[in-house]
């Protein structure tokens, strides 16, 4: 799988797309300042179609600067915020060693033979089995397990579900999808709130649209929700757009850091028809490691079958679908010669409790 696309052109693109998502975003949002604006000329106004068009257009150099400002500062908020919105929606919480010390040692011993800074540990109480990476910088990285995944899972399938995690983080994929879902939510919370709007204000019935007939003033409202669903759309499109490779890539930046598609297959396998994040937002579900949707809903899918993962793993990553589950092993305390070693000689690649190289 890497060697088919290359993970410096997918990183290469990642970036690339997060540029596009930073310019592409803010011109959605002028039209829906547009919008915004042929809404009030239709409510305060007697103006033909024309006149409101005319106007809306006129007042956009003032407009424009406010609706750009406020989306800058709710992406300001949110960017150094995220974290926060996204354990408040999830209920999850930080853990160390001491609470997990089975889990903590397995991502920091990954970590540390990638050479990557360690990411936060996070748990959601849920029996679901499911996790997901989020973050923009190492400050923030964080890596989130739920309790279903961690009681589930040998050792060795859940080194490969965090390595996963980590790929993500290396590949810039968390980045890219913390940008997207930002955006999409300035257009979900004013799209939806400025229909909401209309439909509440009852027009029909204002003694200023019986006088006028109300034609001119509907036709410039039809207009604005029109520009609005266009531009929610487009702007969840795009992020739907984002390539399902990411998925791939991931799986085989984890096969290439713990050496053992078996492992992830089996992850693969007992995470199938259980990893449904009830209760949660969408836009948590689509950076978690596997988000399952049917239906029409499945045309918009960020995450491939899992079918087609475990295919992937079998045919470049020499997996086999049938390997059996090892028992867990209990985390053992560091002799007091094995402390005084540097940590990639204490905590080795296959088993980090053993202390093998």
């Amino acid at each position: 799988m890497l060697e088919a696309y290359g993970l410096k052109t997918h990183i290469w693109n990642n970036n690339l797309r997060s540029i596009l998502l930073l310019i592409f975003f803010p011109i959605l949002l002028l039209f829906l300042a547009f919008a915004f604006t042929l809404l009030w000329t239709g409510f305060t106004s007697d103006n033909t179609v024309e006149e409101g068009l005319a106007y809306a257009l006129g007042t956009m150099p003032r407009v424009a600067p406010v609706a750009l400002g406020a989306a800058g500062g709710w992406f300001a908020i949110a960017f150094l915020g995220h974290q926060a919105m996204i354990d408040m929606a999830t209920k999850s919480r930080s853990v160390t060693i001491s609470e997990e010390p089975r889990a903590y040692r397995l991502l920091e011993n990954l970590s540390i033979s990638r050479g990557q800074t360690v990411p936060k540990l996070k748990v959601i109480e849920t029996p679901a089995m499911n996790a997901f990476a989020s973050g923009i910088r190492d400050k923030n990285y964080t890596v989130t397990l739920t309790r279903g995944l961690m009681n589930n899972l040998d050792d060795e399938e859940l080194e490969a579900v965090i390595a996963h995690e980590l790929s993500h983080i290396q590949h810039k994929d968390v980045r890219l999808l913390i940008i997207a879902v930002i955006f999409v939510g300035i257009f979900a919370f004013v799209g939806e709130g400025l229909v909401r709007g209309v439909f509440r204000t009852n027009l029909p019935r204002s003694d200023h649209h019986r006088r006028s007939g109300g034609g001119n003033a509907g036709a410039l409202i039809f207009f604005a929700i029109f520009i609005i669903g266009i531009s929610y759309l487009l702007a969840m499109l795009t992020r739907f757009a984002l390539s399902r490779k990411r998925e791939y890539m991931a799986d085989a930046g984890a096969v290439d850091l713990t050496k053992n598609p078996d492992a992830m297959i089996r992850a693969l396998q007992k995470i199938s028809g259980r990893a449904e994040l009830t209760g949660m937002p969408a836009e948590i579900k689509e950076m978690a490691f596997e988000n399952p949707r049917i239906g029409i809903a499945g045309m918009f899918a960020t995450h491939p079958p899992i079918e087609k993962r475990i295919d992937a793993l079998i045919k470049y990553g020499g997996g086999r679908p049938d390997s059996n589950s090892r028992p867990k092993r209990r985390p053992s305390k560091p002799t007091r010669e094995q402390e005084n070693l540097p940590k990639r000689q204490v905590f080795g690649r296959r088993g980090p409790w053993t202390g093998q190289k």
